[in-house]
Parts: structure tokens; C-alpha cells; sequence
């Protein structure tokens, strides 16, 4: 893409991946995270598993990574801007919480 300056040409790149890449809207992403530390004292493990398809949001269809790109976005922003007073500066994931991040509006695709 360098060489041949599509980087600096985004329309003309577009239009290529378009042509060149399928759509689908029969794709899953899989969510799956393991963490392990200690709660109480006692070595855990806890282990979270989603599977998201695509789905009809707003009347429209949207591919699996669709919503899943634009859900943890969303909800991020969302959380951000409905607690402005918690959330100054640069914010790291480490201070949005997966439940509040499952609870929010965007982010029940999570769930």
C-alpha cells in the first residue's frame, strides 16, 4: 500500500477492497476471555464465551463484526460521556468495567 500510495489515496484503496472483497453478512465473531488471579485469597479462574451473529439493528442488517466493532465503541463513548466527571483526561480500558460495558445500550450485543 506504501509503494503504491493507496495509503495517501483512501477512495481509490476503498473501491479496490470493495471490488476485491466480498461481503457477507453470514459471518460469527466469538468472544472469549479467560482471566485468572486471586479473589479472597483463593486462586481463580473465570472464563467468559459469547458468540455474536448477524443481526437486524434500526431496520437495517449488520454483519457480525459489525456490531461487535461498533459495539465496544459505542458503549465506551457512551459511558464516557453519561460520567464525565469520573472520566477526564486519557482514558484507559482498565477503568470501564465489562459489566459496565455489557449493561450499557451499545454494549448489550455483548451480553
Amino acid at each position: 500500500m506504501n509503494e503504491l500510495r493507496l495509503n495517501e489515496d483512501r477512495a481509490t484503496l476503498k473501491r479496490i477492497l470493495e471490488r476485491a472483497i466480498p461481503k457477507t453478512l453470514q459471518d460469527v465473531v466469538l468472544v472469549y476471555v479467560a482471566v485468572a488471579g486471586k479473589r479472597s485469597g483463593q486462586f481463580l479462574e473465570e472464563n467468559y464465551v459469547k458468540k455474536v451473529y448477524p443481526q437486524e439493528i434500526a431496520g437495517k442488517l449488520w454483519s457480525s463484526i459489525q456490531i461487535t466493532t461498533a459495539a465496544g465503541i459505542c458503549s465506551v463513548v457512551d459511558i464516557v460521556l453519561y460520567d464525565r466527571e469520573r472520566f477526564q483526561g486519557f482514558v484507559t480500558q482498565e477503568l470501564v468495567t465489562l459489566d459496565e460495558v455489557t449493561n450499557n445500550r451499545f454494549g448489550q450485543y455483548y451480553a
